[in-house]
């Protein structure tokens, strides 16, 4: 019997994802109320509150104690099934928080203290554990508007401590972004309209 993998992946736009793999595990983050939407922030909805947007979701999704995997996904990335479940089965009962992505650093000298050179996931897709939810910091404070990928990451720094953090850095080869080509397909996912 197939048991239901305990995963959510926490989209921003949905309307391609629908119809794939991650329909029954899909928790949207929609900007207004709309059908099918389990979370609502943002909205403004415009880039320059997405990170008001992370902090939003990270909040809401406080409540979904018994899942044990999160995956924020851009709308215009896709990632390979069997690949997540490879994670999952890889990273499954981690005692440490687990944060896959692609790693990297951003100078911030106007938030020297808690943002500038921390570690944060490229936004196309980033995968983490509850642990590492567990001590997220959903108060993180920070002058300015900020990349919302950057603001994630400084909420992991502020609350689980970089050093206590398990950084993973993706496959690529599994992760499709703004282009989708595999073998007779070839499709744009910046092109697809979702709104």
């Amino acid at each position: 019997m197939l048991t239901r993998p305990r995963i959510i992946v926490l989209l921003i736009i949905l309307g391609f994802y629908r119809s794939t793999w991650f329909g029954d595990y899909i928790y949207p983050v929609c900007d207004w109320e709309e059908p099918g939407c389990e979370i609502v922030c943002n909205r403004t909805s415009t880039y320059h509150t997405l990170d008001e947007k992370t902090i939003c979701f990270s909040k809401a999704i406080k409540s979904y104690e018994d899942i044990e995997f999160f995956i924020k996904l851009d709308d215009d990335s896709f990632v390979d099934k069997e690949y997540v479940l490879d994670l999952m089965r890889t990273y499954k009962g981690s005692k440490h928080p687990v944060y896959i992505s692609d790693h990297t650093r951003r100078r911030d000298k106007e938030n020297k203290k808690n943002l500038h050179l921390v570690l944060y996931g490229n936004g196309k897709f980033y995968m983490f554990n509850q642990n590492l939810f567990n001590c997220l910091d959903t108060e993180f404070k920070y002058n300015g508007t900020r990349n919302e990928d950057f603001v994630f990451g400084g909420m992991v720094n502020s609350g689980c401590g970089e050093r206590n953090v398990m950084f993973i850095q993706e496959d690529d080869d599994f992760i499709w972004h703004k282009h989708y080509t595999n073998k007779n397909k070839d499709i744009d996912l910046g092109f697809i309209r979702n709104h």
